[in-house]
């Protein structure tokens, strides 16, 4: 009786210090074999850069990335070296504790943690106000009629505060984050310093 005890206080014991274990870890993939081997790092989006920065090598189209302690709850990117950066494109990353899923190709895109997924849902937004503006540019320019070409810039406007709108709701829900913090930073021009 008592040894059954004892195995479960070990067990319990094991299951605490395995749950307050904050760790961040990165699980990427990519669209293709021609990658394997390179290198994927985690670099801090501001400051000095840290000597060794956290790094893993791809293997069969898939990385995991274990952020080191020091770099533990800091908004960063994921990248690859500068001559396979066309190909892959980088992606912030905020480290805090749990598995964020990265899918590592040109429009790359990240998940899995809940300030991860306020980034994704910034860059989502933002990137499809700027294509469809682009667009309605190119439209804008090819157009002769003055009534249409006013219609044309009236749309533009609109998608630019929706934008607005749901970029200023992101910010609210989240000005006490690093990643509300930093994407008020980035649409007011203000500099904050590092968490």
């Amino acid at each position: 009786m008592k040894m059954s005890k004892i195995i479960s206080l070990l067990f319990l014991v094991a299951f605490l210090l395995a749950c307050s274990d904050e760790r961040a870890v990165i699980e990427g993939t990519l669209p293709s074999d021609e990658f394997d081997k390179q290198v994927v790092f985690w670099v801090p989006w501001e400051g000095e850069h840290p000597k060794p920065v956290d790094s893993t090598h791809i293997n069969k189209n898939k990385f995991r990335l274990v952020i080191s302690k020091r770099n533990l709850n800091k908004m960063g990117i994921v990248r690859v070296r500068p001559e396979y950066r066309f190909d892959l494109q980088d992606i912030l990353v905020f480290s805090e504790p749990g598995t964020i899923f990265v899918n590592f190709n040109n429009n790359s895109s990240a998940s899995g943690t809940p300030l991860n997924q306020v980034l994704q849902q910034w860059k989502d937004n933002k990137f499809y106000c700027d294509s469809t503006n682009y667009s309605l540019y190119s439209k804008l320019n090819d157009e002769k009629d003055e009534t249409e070409k006013a219609r044309i810039r009236s749309e533009m406007d609109d998608n630019r505060k929706q934008l607005n709108t749901f970029l200023d709701s992101l910010v609210e829900k989240n000005k006490d984050n690093p990643v509300g913090q930093l994407i008020n930073s980035l649409l007011t021009g203000k500099v904050t310093g590092e968490n």
